[in-house]
């Protein structure tokens, strides 16, 4: 029986051994908080970056779209569009334009996010280390959306033969 009671004060014999442990222990939890402290900086200047506003013109420069990975911002027609354009073809335009304003902000979010997504890929994920954990690398999946696709222009309305807007135009409303 004094046995049982001096293994717990074994510990105690050897106090620097426990010192050592403790330091080198806290030395890694240090480590691993700054490390995250890091990250967490990095993640913030990059979803930053991310959301940073791109701003697109037509290649008629008739149609300027500004957007962010959240959507469209401001959509300016300059005001000889109207002139020098019909509304169907505006209308292909204004679309085309902000399918590549989309584009180019899904871009600058893809190369905020790269320096990130490139480490996280090297890393060993948490169900590596942790069996049933959730995955980060998901996680930083979910960051970044697929490629916008390519969809083909809508095909021109046929012209009217009546054209209404001439009839409101030059006739009444009321007979």
């Amino acid at each position: 029986m004094a046995d049982r009671a001096r293994g717990p004060m074994m510990v105690e014999e050897h106090p620097e051994i426990t010192r050592a442990g403790n330091a080198a222990l806290r030395n890694q939890i240090e480590q691993m908080l700054n490390s995250y402290e890091r990250d967490i900086s990095a993640l913030e200047t990059a979803q930053a970056r991310a959301a940073e506003p791109v701003t697109v013109w037509s290649s008629d420069n008739l149609v300027r779209v500004t957007a962010n990975i959240a959507g469209v911002i401001e959509v300016h027609l300059e005001p000889e569009a109207f002139k020098r354009s019909s509304p169907e073809k505006l209308g292909v335009v204004i679309t085309e334009t902000v399918r590549d304003a989309g584009r180019a902000a899904a871009r600058v979010q893809a190369e905020a996010l790269a320096p990130l997504t490139d480490a996280a890929a090297a890393m060993p994920d948490l169900p590596d280390l942790i069996p049933g954990a959730p995955a980060t690398k998901d996680l930083l999946a979910r960051f970044v959306p697929p490629p916008v696709e390519q969809a083909p222009p809508p095909p021109p309305a046929p012209a009217a033969e009546d054209d209404d807007d001439d009839y409101y135009r030059n006739q009444g409303y009321l007979r």
